[in-house]
């Protein structure tokens, strides 16, 4: 028992190493299942120096395909935009979401100020903006460049419409996946009984912590499953722009 809780202790901090040295472009794919169909999602991470501090921009794509694709006609288009803290995590920025033809429904955070800001449907709404809050898509990044804890985590994330304050369990697991057998930390949302929101988060050991499974329950009580089928680490010299 004393060996395993070391060797996980050493697991955790080699990773946490790691993601200092993370490339500067990296392109992962998924496939999607839900009750209703199917889908496919490609995630890009890319890391830049902007105005001599680093950057990161996270843009995500997902596409309906089979039944689903009836219902939900166009992409998914997802993008978080911040600040990266060496050693300490993420700060967002800039988050928006577009679904098909509609208008980009966005989020501006003010660290400043401490006010986030969502515009949607020609409306703006304004409210105070806590320290940690992350996004929904730079969430499931956030521990490539910050220290996981042992055993619970509690963080304020944020989609385009709502802010709200998530309790999750840690615990570890071998995933499964089209890449093969995985070592896992996995985050899972500790539900409340007047709340549809639940989330369950693997994130790969030995991939720079990055989320290689998503499982996740929209407001309508649908939910999608997302697991990785491939994980392209790109060099500097042949990053895209």
């Amino acid at each position: 028992m004393k060996f395993l809780l070391f060797a996980t202790l050493f697991l955790w901090i080699n990773n946490i190493a790691n993601a200092t040295n993370l490339p500067e472009r990296i392109d992962i794919d998924y496939t999607l299942s839900g009750i209703i169909g199917q889908g496919r999602s490609h995630e890009t991470l890319l890391i830049q120096n902007k105005n001599g501090k680093p950057h990161y921009t996270l843009n995500s794509k997902i596409s309906a395909s089979g039944f689903l694709k009836l219902i939900k006609r166009g992409s998914i288009l997802r993008r978080s935009e911040g600040t990266i803290i060496p050693g300490k995590g993420i700060k967002p920025l800039y988050f928006s979401d577009q679904r098909g033809e509609k208008p980009a429904r966005t989020v501006e955070f003010d660290w400043n100020n401490k006010r986030i800001t969502y515009r949607r449907k020609g409306r703006e709404m304004t409210e105070n903006l806590p320290e940690g809050t992350l996004d929904e898509l730079s969430f499931a990044y956030y521990f490539a460049f910050a220290p996981l804890p042992k055993q619970t985590l509690s963080v304020h994330e944020t989609d385009y419409r709502i802010l709200h304050s998530v309790r999750y369990a840690i615990t570890q697991e071998t995933l499964d996946t089209p890449m093969g057998k995985l070592a896992t930390i996995v985050l899972t949302s500790q539900q409340q009984p007047d709340d549809a929101f639940s989330k369950k988060v693997w994130l790969a050991t030995d991939h720079y912590m990055l989320p290689v499974r998503i499982i996740s329950t929209e407001k309508n009580g649908m939910e999608v499953d997302q697991i990785v089928t491939k994980i392209d680490y790109k060099s500097p010299e042949n990053s895209a722009q």
